[in-house]
This record gives structure tokens, sequence and C-alpha cells, in this order.
């Protein structure tokens, strides 16, 4: 029972970081006198680019058990799962893709104000931003809303509502905003698809691997169009 508590608190602790990292290297920086509001934008960039990795790195290290048990299950049986599971992903992407059209007939507003900034974010700073979306945020997203929260919450189909929930309240840019809470639906129904894809797979890499897939469509059509 002990361990239980322990293992609970331990992942809510790391859920919590996410929301945390960049301000603690922020502080870290001035306890040396340097302020980060007084970096230019290609500083901010460094900065965010190496406190993201250090994030990873650290995740990596206190979840490491059950990564690289995940990791060598993956290796062996990788081309299973993503062909198991592609299927449920596409599934989650149709719902996703008819949720969109029959918000935008509610709202008349084709983008959500997190899909418009991560478009312009996108434009402005590529490299980064492709960093971001194609390995950052698959990796850290996935650990955060589907490990942690799956850690958290045994019962099935309560841990897929949360999780689902989480991830798409998470990505609402302005709560104030009736319409922009609206557009949090799609957000919703991907994080359920990609948490009973967890769920099902019990392997961390399966949702990594298709959320990194998933990301890297859309930066292209970004780039294509």
């Amino acid at each position: 029972m002990k361990d239980k508590i322990k293992k609970i608190v331990k992942n809510i602790l790391i859920f919590l970081s996410y929301f945390m990292y960049h301000y603690i290297f922020i502080a870290i920086l001035l306890m040396f006198n340097i302020n980060y509001e007084d970096f230019n934008i290609f500083q901010r960039l460094i900065f965010i680019f190496v406190s993201d990795i250090i994030y990873v790195m650290t995740i990596f290290y206190l979840l490491k058990d059950e990564i690289i048990k995940d990791l060598k299950d993956f290796k062996k049986k990788y081309k299973y799962y993503l062909s198991k599971y592609f299927v449920i992903y596409a599934f989650g992407v149709i719902l996703m893709g008819i949720s969109n059209k029959i918000l935008y007939y509610i709202t008349r507003q084709e983008l959500s104000g997190n899909e418009t900034s991560i478009r312009n974010l996108l434009d402005k700073y590529p490299f980064y931003m492709v960093f971001s979306a194609v390995l950052f945020a698959p990796i850290v997203e996935e650990i955060i809303f589907r490990k942690t929260v799956r850690n958290v919450f045994n019962k099935k189909y309560l841990y897929i509502l949360m999780s689902g929930l989480i991830f798409g309240v998470l990505h609402i840019s302005d709560y104030s905003n009736f319409n922009e809470i609206l557009l949090g639906i799609p957000y919703i129904i991907m994080g359920i698809d990609f948490a009973y894809i967890y769920y099902k797979s019990n392997n961390i890499f399966t949702t990594i691997s298709l959320h990194s897939i998933h990301n890297l469509l859309l930066v292209l059509i970004q780039f294509i169009f």
C-alpha cells in the first residue's frame, strides 16, 4: 500500500513538473544574476531548446524502469504495434475532422487559438517548432498525459476519460471565450484516442510514435500549403 501511494505521489509530481519546469530554469538563471527577460529572440529559443532537452532527460530518468521496459518491447514489436493501432489512430483523426467541421458551423471559426499560435510560430521559427512538434511534444505529452495519468488512475474508462479531458482542456487558449472552449473538443477526442491506444498496447512508445507521425503530417501540410 505504501509503495502504491509513493508511486501515485511520484507521478502526480512529474505531471505537475510539466507546468513548472521553464519557470524553474528561469529561476536558476536568476541565481546567477541572468535575467531571461533581457534575452533576445535567438537567446530565448536556445534557452527553451536546452531546457526542453534537460526536462526530457529528467523525466526519462525518473521513470527509467518503465521507459527502458517499454523501449525494449517496442524495438521487438514496433511493426505489430504500429500496424495494429494505426487504424484506431486514423479513426480518431476522422472523428477529429468531423468535429472540426461541426464546430465550424457553430463558431464560424476555422482554427482554435492554440492552432493559430502554433502555425504562426512555425512560420517564424521553423527549426525549433519542427523539433518541438515532431519530437519534444509527442515524447513529453505522451509521458505526462498518458503514462503518469495511467499510473494514477487504474480504472480503464476513468483513465481514458481523464487523460482525454486533461489533454483537451490544456490545449484551450482562452477559457473566457466560449468558442475557444468548444474548439477544445477535437483535442479531447485525440486525447481519448491516444489514451485508449496506450491502455491497449501498454507501451508508451506506441502513442509517442503515432503522435509524432500525426504532428509531422500537420507540419508538412503547413509547409506545403
